[in-house]
Formats: structure tokens, sequence, C-alpha cells
């Protein structure tokens, strides 16, 4: 199963030994896309599985759909992580595990606990329950406070190499040159090479054919935003069909398993947040590969250069302003974003121009 963390060699191999002998709490640091949510999953299933982890039974097969009664996902309800979560995760922490001998808890984006959180969660990472163990996860580690810091055992992942992300694409059937080329896009991500090999590439072609058709009309803007719309609903169509998929087989386990009321209504409340907040993401992320794509577009044009250097400048400061209000989770309308951006571009005539 830890064949799941790529090109993290040093780090996998502290966790496999960790598991054998595991202490309290760990904080699992890297950058975005460098493992450490299949890290963490791949350690709490080694912790709970009867045999440290062998990747083949039940257990650990649950562990790593995110199903296992014994191993809790904990995620920033909002902003931020915030007291009542951490009231439940204190709660977990000393309850005991339901069928494995221990219980692990998974705290993501744990730098995004506020300060009322974090100091509420100290005594319980010093001297959790006897057989329960903590996991933070966190890209920004410096964000946590010093006293969380210091009552955790830190392992730290590297961001990939270019040549990590190529290799691995290729292996998984991508062609070569196209897993390059994507390897180069992504800047470290797996996660987001892989998406742009599959779901997400039409995704950024969308937005490189809606750049050229742009005219300088409204007419083509309305156009313009409605495709790409229907380009991001496409690619997001595959997640939620995913998450159907996942629904049907948790039903199926707990008719298996028989397990009391309450935690099966624990496990669907868990897996149904969960969905809820991975397809928040998802949107997030396909409407911030969008802006990408043509930024990236304009930028090409200006270094080419292909557009004058007023326009090409304009349009990536435009672009650059749409991310920012992606990036930061502002609540408003993606298709009303996307024709604002759009009136902001330089027509297709102007791009293909020779600047002087």
């Amino acid at each position: 199963m830890w064949e799941r963390v790529v090109g993290q060699d040093q780090a996998v191999g502290l966790l496999q030994r960790a598991a054998t002998r595991p202490v309290h709490a760990y904080l699992l640091a890297g950058p975005g896309g460098s493992g450490i949510a299949e890290a963490a999953r791949c350690f709490a299933a080694a912790l709970v599985c009867p045999t440290s982890g062998c990747g083949e039974c039940g257990s650990c097969r649950r562990v790593l759909r995110g199903t296992h009664p014994d191993v809790i996902e904990v995620e920033p309800a909002g902003t931020f992580i915030v007291v009542d979560q951490i009231e439940d995760v204190v709660r977990e922490a000393f309850t005991s595990p339901f069928e494995a001998a221990r219980k692990v808890i998974i705290l993501s984006e744990s730098d995004r606990m506020n300060e009322t959180a974090a100091n509420k969660l100290l005594k319980t990472l010093e001297e959790p329950g006897d057989r329960t163990h903590l996991v933070l996860l966190t890209d920004s580690p410096d964000d946590l406070l010093p006293t969380v810091r210091s009552r955790v055992q830190r392992v730290d992942f590297a961001a990939l190499s270019e040549a990590t992300v190529r290799d691995t694409l290729t292996a998984e059937g991508v062609e070569p040159g196209l897993a390059g080329a994507l390897a180069r896009l992504s800047s470290g991500r797996l996660d987001r090479a892989r998406a742009l090999a599959g779901e997400w590439g039409p995704v950024r072609v969308a937005a490189l054919e809606v750049a050229a058709a742009l005219d300088g009309t409204g007419a083509a803007v309305a156009r313009g935003a409605q495709r790409l719309d229907e380009a991001a609903a496409a690619a997001l169509a595959a997640l939620e069909a995913a998450q159907k998929a996942e629904q049907k087989a948790l039903e199926v386990e707990l008719a298996e398993t028989a397990y009391p009321d309450r935690l099966a209504r624990r496990l669907r409340k868990d897996l149904e947040q969960r969905q809820q907040r991975a397809l928040r993401r998802a949107r997030t992320d396909v409407m911030a590969e969008v802006v990408t794509a043509l930024e990236t577009n304009y930028r090409d044009a200006l270094v080419q250069p292909r557009l004058p250097a007023e326009a090409a400048l304009e349009a990536i400061d435009a672009c650059r302003d749409a991310l920012a209000v992606i990036v930061a989770r502002t609540a408003v309308n993606d298709s009303l974003l996307l024709e604002r951006l759009l009136l902001r571009l330089p027509s297709a005539a102007t791009l293909s121009a020779t600047p002087e």
C-alpha cells in the first residue's frame, strides 16, 4: 500500500519504522501534492491492521477508503478548524477503539486551527488516550503554534521533482511527451499532473480555445463563459460519480458488518461531509485551473512576443485578480467571475497581431 506515496522514500521509511513502536502524535509536513494525505492513511492502516499494514485485509482497505470506524479524519469545517471540532477530537481521543487495537485521528490542514482551538488540543497531544494516536497534516508547519510543534514527532515530505512526476505519469500509461509537459505544468504536484492527464485536460484546452475566440464583443464573452462552465462541470462529473460509488460501497460494508446504528450514522455523516468538502475543493481547483491556463497563455504571448506588452500585462493582471478571488474562496458566482475576467482580456485579433 505504501506504493501510493510516490518519491518520498525517506519519509515512508520513517513512518514504517514508527508504526512498529508508535508515539502519541505525529506531524506530517510537506507542500501540496507531496503525498502527506496518502501517507497519513497508509500510516493509519499500519497502526490498526492486525498484521501491521498488509494493505490487503478488510481493515487496511477500509482505512485507505476512509471508512474505518477507528480512523477518524478531521478537516476544517470552514475557514478555520474551530473549538467545537477540537472538542470532538478530544472526546474521540479518550474513547476506546471500536474494533481495532488502536484508534487514529487524522487532522488535515492543522495550521488552520485558530489559537483557541490549538490551545484546546495541547493536553490531548501530550497525553491522549492509551490507544489513540494523532496525526496532524500541514503544508505550513511554521504557522502552527510552537507549543503544538513541540508535542509532535515531525516527518518532513519534500516537493516532488519534475522527473518524479513525469516518470510516475509514464508508468501509469501517459504518453511520455505528454507526461513531460504535464510534469512541467504541475509545479511538483502529482495530484494536479494526474488531473491534467485526465478530467482537467479538456478544461485547459477549453480555456485556450475561448481565449482564441474572443473578439471584443459581449456575445463572445457570454459564449466563452458558458463553454468554460460546461467544461468545469464535465471535469467534476467523474468525481461525483466516484462519490456515488463510495456511498454504495459504504452501505454494503455497513450491511456486512452490522455496526451499531450510532456508529453507522457517524460513518455516513463523515463520508457525506468529506465528499462535500472534496467537491467544493474540486470546484475551486477547476476554476483555478481555467484562470491559470489563461494566465499562462498571456505570459507566453508576452515572452514570444505575440501581443503588445501593455495588453499582455493587463491580461495577466486580470487573471491574477480572478485567481486571488478563487483562492480566497470568496462567495462569488463562477459564471459571473468568468464573464468579468473574459471582458478584461484582449481580443484574439490583438493576440495574433505582431507588436511594433
